[in-house]
């Protein structure tokens, strides 16, 4: 059981879902699933959603907030974010819960409730379990939702695990239609979003390592397609870093099913960029993200450099 009786009266308050910053599918068909079921929670995304995210969100008409109060008069849940600096700014409130899936959860103020299950693949699956103890219903649109959370989260499946497709499996009983979903996540990207991936694929840098091969890139947006585009072209790890006017970086990486059943895991190379440049960093050891402020290009280069330590030792 993830909910204790003190924990599941927390969901009978007035509900505000946070989800981070580039808020990914996983994040906001979690909030929308919940929504489904409390119908008066209000979804809040304080800086951005993805373009996948925002058609998740525009398909089932669903408003989402993108300024979070500063005081909550209920219950905060914080959704597929491993540390308040994802998803920042965190409104006070009467109490918060954070629900996530990530390998290492940390920074929430000692009183928060932490649903940490890292052996999920999505925080959707999580959610599925949830909405079952407490005995509400997972409409089709519920289902819907989240089996596209687990669709993207896992690369297709292609992360996925035997609980994986049990949740998938569930959902299909609740009238999710696969098929449905994948072309609504697949139909037809923005040329701007083409361009980028495109641009992205001719400015690459690639070095092999062994038998492994690292591609390194900077676009202006887009960074997780592009990174995802270059292992699909065959780059074994993929960083693709932007800069922002603000003096912001973000890092997204990749890396593909071979390198990371060998022990390979990114999240342990961001987390020596959050040592070295500070930011925040979370993510899976196939797929992961870092912002912070800084040089995009040096971090570019650390984690490559990082990635190639990594790569020896595991040799």
């Amino acid at each position: 059981m993830l909910l204790s009786d003190s924990s599941k009266k927390l969901f009978e308050k007035k509900l505000l879902l946070l989800i981070h910053h580039h808020a990914d599918v996983d994040a906001v068909a979690s909030a929308i699933a919940l929504q489904t079921v409390f119908k008066n929670a209000v979804i809040c995304a304080p800086d951005r959603i993805s373009s996948h995210g925002q058609k998740i969100a525009e398909f089932n008409e669903v408003e989402i907030i993108m300024e979070s109060p500063k005081y909550w008069e209920g219950t905060v849940i914080v959704l597929d974010s491993p540390n308040p600096e994802h998803c920042s700014p965190v409104p006070k409130a009467q109490s918060m819960i954070v629900i996530d899936h990530h390998s290492k959860v940390d920074g929430w103020p000692p009183e928060t409730e932490i649903i940490h299950q890292p052996n999920k693949t999505s925080t959707a699956e999580i959610i599925i379990q949830i909405i079952n103890e407490l005995d509400l219903n997972i409409s089709k649109k519920c289902a819907n939702v989240l089996l596209a959370a687990i669709y993207t989260d896992t690369g297709q499946f292609r992360h996925a695990n035997n609980e994986t497709f049990t949740s998938a499996s569930i959902l299909c009983d609740r009238g999710a239609e696969p098929q449905d979903v994948i072309s609504l996540l697949d139909s037809e990207r923005p040329l701007i979003q083409k361009v980028t991936f495109l641009k992205a694929a001719q400015n690459m840098k690639w070095i092999q390592h062994g038998k492994w091969i690292i591609a390194t890139g900077t676009v202006g947006s887009f960074e997780s397609g592009s990174a995802r585009h270059m292992i699909v072209l065959g780059a074994d790890v993929a960083i693709v870093g932007s800069a922002k006017k603000n003096g912001e970086i973000r890092l997204s990486t990749r890396a593909s099913n071979r390198i990371v059943s060998m022990g390979f895991n990114l999240t342990e190379i961001l987390e020596k960029i959050c040592e070295i440049n500070q930011g925040s960093s979370g993510g899976h050891p196939g797929a992961a993200g870092y912002n912070g402020k800084g040089d995009s290009e040096a971090m570019i280069e650390i984690a490559k450099q990082e990635s190639i330590t990594k790569i020896t030792l595991l040799s």
